[in-house]
């Protein structure tokens, strides 16, 4: 290197020099780091989806390194000129920063997000209650590293004083291509929403890729008519293979099936089960089994429907209508020539039926009418009908869902019992406080219609019973969701917007002949019980529960579970008096189940969330 004859100017220059090729060997090393990343997020589907994925990782990954560089070592260069204290400096800085980019990938693995700081306060808090539990890698990698780092850093000055030409432009054009090729890229994906692309933002740490929707629509560049055309037919999640069930199901089938009524009462709240408000329904329970402590499987109604028949988390709802996978469940009663008949009060034409839940049936098992009050009357006497002229041959599964109470609809002509209560309910207003009593009662009007509903359902003499025949008949009495009434005093109202006790603990009621009845019980089960139960006591199912559901039997008392309700985005975790939410970008907080109020000192558990994540993935493909 040319001397100018000014010692410090020298010094720095040729420790500038050394710390560029320090910095080209670090960014191989943090590409192979991160090389992890290309398989835990998934290879893509399409050739152009795979390109973007390695040229992202490259340009990316010797992004981050180089700015870590001109944040840290660059600056000290100039502050401290002396090789030794630099060399240590750097490989302090480097093992730093390439432990955190591992750490980061094992959070990855097991989360599918990456560190934000909730998550490394909760590794943190881990290795000082389990005495670094898992943690034991760490001592090996950092000291190991850190002896590398050294010696890579004494070794490259060595070289570079040795050589009189530093090629080092050559190897760092192609890594800065390929970052502002990620950029170009993601622009030109995020605008005609090519998904096997923009689906990747978030397969890398501290990612954000470029947009520029609104200045290309401004300049005349995009049309924003066909823009909005094609994010509609698009769908926004990666197409990935469902591992379900994870081996074939052993099955014993009974010799005399049971018939199943499965009844859905949405909107239906467990503090709703009484004496005065559903008679009917209150009866019934005392006479047969009652659980109490029951929670459903999210806090809408397809969310929770999908998890009711799949004893899935409802992540895998996308992947289950992408591939067209119709529930075990219903697959089984197929197989042991069940007849079925589906009614539905505001129609069976849903997504989630049509795409999921009942894509294996022939369209003429359907049978809907128009929702509220009216269409419930309607639907319960279609299936009365139905079920009037089944014979005794083959036993029958039958589904009736009634949305009266999702309305808060009564009909015509009747005030109800419960008084005041609103006359008319404007869904496109907000509810104010002060109408909270009135509408309480305006909801507890349509649960006492409702009522009076099961009771035709349920009432004897009945069908059911008259049938001269062994077969038994198992009656279920559930609801999809809660509907909630400020109850929390935070200004929430309705359903689908938080994962709070009343809008997800709903009565669960089985009429299940041959078990010693009246029983209640009080443990805590999940609408993800259900599926599993029913396949092993009523359709003789022998394999594991774990191998095609994350439920387990109702009538498993675990007081120490935990169970889960979510939608694809965000997960709501119940074990004992804590409710645990976290969603996909890693936001925690951890919440009191008897007031839906934040934890002031408390964190969630590391190892719960671990269990969770386990569950969450066992179905996935690979």
């Amino acid at each position: 290197m040319l001397k100018t004859g000014h010692l410090y100017r020298d010094n720095v220059s040729q420790l500038i020099g050394w710390g560029h090729w320090l910095v080209f060997f670090n960014v191989l090393l943090a590409m192979l780091v991160a090389s992890r990343f290309l398989w835990l997020a998934g290879w893509p589907d399409t050739p152009l989806g795979s390109a973007y994925l390695l040229i992202s990782w490259a340009g990316h990954f010797a992004f981050l390194t180089f700015f870590t560089y001109l944040l840290t070592l660059f600056p000290l260069t100039f502050l401290f000129p002396k090789l030794r204290t630099l060399q240590w400096l750097a490989a302090t800085i480097a093992t730093t920063a390439l432990t955190l980019l591992l750490v980061d990938s094992q959070v990855f693995s097991l989360f599918k997000f990456h560190l934000n700081p909730t998550v490394w306060r909760l590794l943190l808090e881990q290795a000082q209650t389990e005495q670094a539990s898992g943690w034991g890698w760490l001592f090996v990698w950092v000291p190991l590293l850190f002896l590398f780092e050294l010696w890579l850093a004494g070794w490259l000055w060595r070289w570079s004083q040795r050589r009189r030409r530093s090629p080092a432009w050559p190897l760092a054009v192609p890594l800065l291509a390929c970052f502002f090729l990620t950029h170009s890229l993601h622009i030109w994906a995020d605008a005609y929403v090519y998904n096997p692309i923009t689906e990747q933002k978030a397969d890398f740490p501290l990612s954000y890729p470029m947009t520029a929707k609104r200045f290309l629509i401004k300049q005349g560049w995009l049309d924003e008519d066909q823009y909005k055309q094609l994010s509609q037919q698009v769908p926004e999640t990666r197409k990935q293979q469902l591992n379900y069930p994870l081996r074939p199901l052993e099955v014993k089938a009974p010799e005399v099936a049971p018939n199943i009524l499965l009844i859905i009462a949405d909107g239906l709240r467990a503090d709703q089960l009484d004496a005065i408000t559903m008679p009917n329904l209150h009866r019934f329970a005392e006479r047969h089994l009652q659980f109490s402590d029951h929670l459903s499987g999210g806090n809408q109604r397809q969310n929770a429907l999908f998890s009711l028949f799949y004893s899935l988390p409802s992540r895998y709802q996308t992947q289950v209508r992408q591939e067209g996978t119709a529930p075990l469940f219903i697959s089984e009663l197929q197989r042991q020539d069940y007849r079925f008949g589906l009614f539905a009060s505001g129609g069976l034409e849903d997504s989630v039926y049509k795409e999921a839940i009942f894509s294996s049936l022939r369209h003429s098992a359907f049978n809907s009418t128009e929702g509220g009050a009216y269409g419930d009357a309607q639907t319960v006497a279609e299936f009365n009908s139905w079920l009037a002229k089944q014979d005794n041959m083959r036993p029958w599964f039958s589904y009736v869902y009634l949305d009266a109470i999702n309305d808060l609809d009564i009909p015509e002509g009747i005030e109800g019992p419960f008084q005041p209560a609103l006359a008319h309910i404007n869904p496109a207003e907000p509810y104010q406080k002060a109408e909270r009593e009135a509408l309480i009662n305006r909801y507890r009007n349509a649960v006492f219609f409702t009522d009076r509903l099961l009771g035709q359902l349920i009432a004897l003499p009945h069908p059911l019973a008259q049938q001269e025949s062994q077969r038994d008949t198992l009656i279920i009495i559930t609801a999809g969701h809660g509907i909630e009434f400020n109850d929390y005093d935070n200004n929430t109202w309705g359903w689908g917007n938080a994962y709070s006790p009343a809008q997800l603990q709903v009565p669960l009621v089985i009429a299940w002949p041959g078990k010693a009845q009246p029983a209640r019980f009080d443990y805590p089960t999940s609408q993800l019980d259900l599926v599993p139960t029913l396949m092993r006591q009523a359709l003789g199912v022998q394999s594991p529960a774990r191998s095609y559901a994350t439920g387990q039997s109702l009538f498993k008392e675990d007081l120490d579970r935990w169970r889960l309700a979510s939608d694809e985005n965000e997960y709501a975790i119940y074990q004992h008096a804590d409710i645990t939410l976290f969603n996909r970008r890693g936001d925690m907080q951890l919440l009191r189940a008897s007031d839906y109020r934040q934890e002031s000192d408390d964190s969630p558990e590391l190892s719960l969330l671990l269990q969770v994540m386990s569950d969450l993935n066992r179905f996935q493909g690979h």
